[in-house]
């Protein structure tokens, strides 16, 4: 390999280590791809996640707010683990984006209202952990959407 070639070579393995944002750490584990970003002091979901992550560790941080098109760029999400993060507020159409999303764990937050319409687009959804949050009640129908739920602590 040529000079020219290395050095492609380097700006490329370059590019690989700089797709998961300071200071998380992703590895690609069993053929998915793995974020993690836990316990890192975040005020925010982080930005320029790999497009390919299927499991994200934001648990154990700062994070008060979940906005609307945080996860936008990271779609294919089939695990969100969240607890312990401080959140407070969850904007509506925050997590509607996540349509593959099998395990979601928003326990041990300050959350007292939900945008329960997001989850009609988490069709896909098996596990949801909500408990010990400042919910007051449960509409009827927040469920009614998820056939596929398996497991449910509120």
């Amino acid at each position: 390999m040529g000079p020219f070639g290395a050095l492609c070579l380097a700006w490329a393995l370059l590019g690989v280590v700089r797709a998961c944002p300071e200071p998380c750490a992703c590895v690609d584990k069993y053929a998915h791809q793995f974020a993690d970003c836990a316990y890192k002091e975040l005020r925010e979901v982080p930005e320029g996640l790999p497009a390919n992550v299927t499991t994200l560790s934001l648990s154990a941080n700062k994070i008060t707010v979940l906005r609307r098109g945080a996860f936008v760029n990271v779609t294919q999400v089939t695990s969100l683990w969240l607890a312990h993060s401080e959140v407070r507020t969850v904007e509506s159409g925050a997590l509607a984006v996540l349509s593959q999303l099998k395990n979601l764990d928003l326990s041990h937050n300050l959350i007292s209202n939900f945008p329960w319409s997001d989850l009609r687009n988490l069709s896909a959804l098996q596990l949801l952990k909500m408990n010990h949050n400042r919910l007051g009640s449960l509409p009827r129908d927040a469920l009614g959407a998820l056939p596929d739920l398996r497991s449910l602590r509120i």
